[in-house]
């Protein structure tokens, strides 16, 4: 089974400087399995993400997939 977990890491962007960002961690076992960061500087919304991946034992192919979806629903509400 895999679990998901929150990924959180300081960046820096030329025009607006520091910032926090989150990204999903993989875990088969202890074993890490995929990372996917700089998702966005919501953490709540990452969060929720990972609850439902988790829920709903996303299988880790589809989570590139996942995340394009739930960024492409951000941009169109």
């Amino acid at each position: 089974m895999v679990e998901y977990k929150l990924l959180k890491q300081r960046k820096y962007y030329s025009i607006s400087g520091c910032y926090t960002s989150y990204g999903i961690l993989a875990f088969k076992g202890e074993k890490l399995i995929r990372t996917v960061a700089d998702i966005s500087a919501n953490k709540t919304a990452v969060e929720n993400l990972i609850e439902k991946f988790n829920k709903y034992e996303l299988d880790p192919c589809h989570l590139s997939q996942a995340i394009e979806d739930y960024l492409y629903d951000q941009r169109t509400d």
